[in-house]
């Protein structure tokens, strides 16, 4: 399994709301082999913004959030952290 940033997230909110992976798809817009393949390879290319804001909304995570850390697991490393952005 591939930890990243934004699994983080999604997990977090899996975990406490007692959900399976499935039903977190669901909730997120995606398939549950799309998310299968978040875990197993991490993310590949950015995810659509429509399927960011959804993560952020069903967890209840700013969506900068949610964006910084998609960002980070897609290989943007110039990506600053919310104290360094102008």
């Amino acid at each position: 399994m591939t930890a990243t940033k934004i699994l983080s997230i999604a997990d977090g909110f899996r975990d406490l709301a007692r959900v399976s992976d499935a039903e977190l798809a669901q909730r997120i817009g995606l398939t549950r082999q799309a998310l299968h393949l978040w875990r197993k390879q991490g993310l590949k290319a950015l995810p659509a913004r429509d399927t960011l804001q959804r993560l952020a909304t069903v967890t209840g995570t700013a969506y900068e959030s949610v964006l910084d850390a998609a960002l980070h697991d897609a290989g943007y490393g110039w990506v600053l952290s919310s104290d360094q952005k102008p």
